[in-house]
């Protein structure tokens, strides 16, 4: 069980048989592997964590070893501002909420910009400061929309998906 505490800047790792603390993964910093204010983590055949307020996902094995990371600071694609959930679609398409942004981008597990979608407001599909997020087995994506006091849901087909490509 991976648990990100945000206080501490690093995530707790537990055996889920035993309840015993195992390891800690990371410390407060900028390098690969440290974390600023890390909030969600998305298991899948790698472990992903959204490393808030330094602006980038980061990609562990299941170890704890660094990987790779994207992202960065800016207001452009592919960019983050205030990065949160986190989640992974049944092919391992990489969904991240963006506080700031209200909106949700889709990444390859290699850190592509595939796609993104939202938009701020309280209108159908869109979001004010969206949080966390889960997707479920049939690709059903769940964003929590923080001031709009609500989940919204969206289907995602990651089918198509895997085949587009944002074009700043």
């Amino acid at each position: 069980l991976w648990v990100v505490d945000t206080r501490l800047h690093g995530l707790a790792v537990f055996d889920l048989d035993t309840g015993a603390h195992v390891r800690t993964v990371g410390k407060r910093g900028s390098d690969d592997g440290n974390f600023n204010f890390p909030t969600n983590v998305a298991i899948g055949a790698e472990v992903y964590v959204t490393d808030t307020m330094n602006f980038r996902v980061q990609v562990l094995d299941h170890d704890g070893n660094f990987l790779r990371k994207w992202g960065r600071n800016c207001d452009s694609f592919g960019c983050f501002s205030r990065a949160k959930g986190i989640a992974l679609d049944s092919v391992g398409n990489v969904y991240v909420t963006d506080a700031a942004f209200n909106n949700v981008q889709i990444f390859d597990p290699s850190g592509r910009l595939l796609l993104f979608f939202g938009g701020t407001g309280n209108g159908p599909g869109r979001m004010w400061l969206p949080a966390g997020m889960h997707i479920d087995r049939s690709d059903r994506v769940y964003v929590v929309s923080q001031y709009n006091w609500r989940v919204n849901i969206y289907q995602a087909y990651p089918e198509h998906v895997a085949a587009a490509e944002v074009q700043p």
